[in-house]
């Protein structure tokens, strides 16, 4: 007797092999039996006829950090397929945080992670310990894979300042990076691009990576630049782990905008020399050819010193708008220029916003919106900054598709979506948030694997699998075999496909069938269940 038996499907197990055909039992959180299970009975049956029975969806890369926490259904990844999330990437994360420091983290959380959540955002927790702690009393339908962020590291010691750290201050932050090993971080994730990573040096980050090589952890980054200099931005975060001695992983490789566009074959072959080198190197990508960021990143390093409210203040200020805007249009060596990137304000759209005053402005670009103002585009960015409170994301035109094909292709890619967890109908992401947060997984099944076969189904969901969770290290997950996880996704991959469009983002994708998290089911036949069966896959290690 199985709790779950799934029966008439193809079985795709993650590993890169030829699907077949076989039946799939259940019982408790564990795989019992993958064969012929045509005599054995079971409290709940799914027919997979016609369809693939695969390994849970690992998203490698996401900012679900906050929205788990208000909205534990996670629905537009399990309707995704979704079974895992990997929070803290990019530096951004929410936890260590002392009480002296939650203000500043909160305000800059409402830039860079938050976007539009209507809430007043609370942290109830200091340690990365209680916070993932949290999760583990107030499970998510979908399990919870932390990295350890070191902009809320950096931010709990030394706030926004771009002063080098003392040798106390590296110390200290050393033995936080060994806290959040301790508590079951899986790697340190930097983002280069953000405050107050743009202030770290590589030398800085690679004695922080030393502190986190001892627990078998890997060093993930959004290196400081993916426009122009991203060649030079790559190599760095090559340096930081050889130097640190981790692992690489690169957060969503790409080359973005104008200066950069047709030059993958470039990036690639960086990366597998890097390989080629000793170094372990892997990355992940979301298979859209527009970014997503804060209206804040296009403002220069310079201007963020302090924190946001010492960004509203500087841009009240007629004077430091002219430099703002002089910097933009000529360039600052080393900064990722997303206004100059882009090509222009006519391919940045407004895309979420904190106020009703800013919802008219929904889904136009800031060419657009600013005409509706009779403002010039620059003015408008500032006026709307300031009374957005820093608080609006941008879609951000930069990517060719040749480009993104080459690297979804390459074998050392992993998909991630950079997108948090959000409801159709919910109150968390409000406006337009981009459509990688509801639609990745079906958009590489049904675009990239069915329509231009440009992988094989079972490349494409090895990428979203295995390849996750062996770079994760994760205990018995990312393949279907019998004693592992019950993570499992059954879907058709004749109408497998992502519904997300740019205008209309709150859609779910069709073609998932059913979802199971460690054994209990997540998703049937279009039904989400209220089970919460999502786990916190601590690592389980000592230094």
């Amino acid at each position: 007797m199985y709790d779950v038996k799934i029966t008439g499907g193809t079985v795709v197990d993650g590993l890169g092999g030829r699907g077949y055909r076989a039946d799939v039992g259940i019982s408790g959180d564990m795989i019992a039996s993958i064969g012929d299970l045509s005599g054995a009975e079971a409290k709940t049956t799914i027919d997979a006829t016609g369809k693939v029975v695969a390994p849970g969806f690992i998203d490698m890369h996401t900012h679900s950090d906050v929205s788990m926490v208000y909205d534990r259904k996670t629905s537009s990844k399990i309707r995704d397929g979704v079974t895992s999330e990997v929070i803290g990437n990019c530096g951004i994360g929410v936890a260590p945080v002392s009480e002296e420091r939650k203000e500043q983290l909160v305000a800059y959380l409402g830039t860079r992670l938050v976007g539009s959540i209507p809430v007043t955002l609370e942290l109830p927790w200091n340690s990365v310990d209680d916070y993932l702690g949290y999760f583990e009393k107030n499970p998510p339908a979908a399990n919870v894979v932390p990295l350890l962020a070191h902009g809320a590291v950096r931010i709990n010691e030394m706030g926004f300042a771009k002063e080098l750290p003392t040798p106390a201050q590296m110390d200290a932050m050393k033995r936080e990076i060994a806290k959040g090993m301790e508590a079951g971080c899986v790697g340190l994730s930097s983002g280069l691009v953000y405050m107050p990573g743009e202030y770290s040096t590589t030398e800085e980050l690679a004695e922080l990576c030393s502190a986190a090589a001892p627990y078998g952890a890997f060093y993930v980054t959004h290196i400081r630049t993916e426009s122009e200099g991203v060649f030079e931005a790559l190599d760095e975060a090559i340096t930081i782990a050889s130097k640190g001695g981790t692992p690489l992983h690169v957060s969503h490789l790409k080359l973005a905008g104008v200066d950069v566009a047709g030059n993958a074959d470039r990036l690639l072959g960086m990366i597998d020399k890097a390989r080629a080198d000793g170094l372990d190197v892997t990355f992940d990508v979301y298979p859209y050819d527009m970014g997503c960021t804060s209206l804040g990143a296009c403002m220069p390093p310079w201007a963020f010193e302090g924190g946001v409210e010492k960004l509203l203040e500087r841009l009240r200020d007629g004077s430091v708008r002219e430099r703002i805007k002089n910097d933009i249009l000529k360039g600052i060596k080393g900064w990722q220029n997303f206004a100059h990137a882009s090509g222009g304000w006519q391919n940045i759209v407004v895309a979420t916003v904190y106020t009703k005053e800013g919802e008219k402005y929904l889904g136009k670009t800031i060419e657009e919106a600013s005409a509706m103002e009779g403002k010039d585009p620059f003015e408008f960015v500032f006026d709307f900054l300031i009374q957005q409170k820093s608080r609006v994301q941008i879609l951000v035109k930069m990517m060719l598709e040749e480009d993104i094909e080459k690297i979804i292709r390459h074998p050392l890619s992993m998909i991630g979506s950079d997108g948090m967890s959000l409801s159709a109908e919910g109150i968390l992401g409000t406006g337009k948030p981009h459509p990688r947060a509801f639609g990745t997984r079906g958009r590489i099944l049904g675009r990239y694997v069915r329509e231009k076969k440009l992988l094989s189904l079972e490349t494409a969901v090895e990428k979203m699998t295995s390849m996750p969770a062996a770079r994760l290290r994760l205990d018995r997950r990312g393949v279907l075999k019998e004693g592992y996880f019950a993570d499992v996704t059954v879907f058709n991959p004749d109408t497998v496909e992502d519904r997300a469009t740019y205008q209309d983002p709150k859609q779910y994708s069709a073609g998932f069938d059913a979802v199971i998290v460690n054994g209990e089911i997540a998703l049937k036949d279009g039904v989400e269940s209220a089970a919460f069966s999502g786990r916190v896959l601590r690592a389980r290690r000592e230094a």
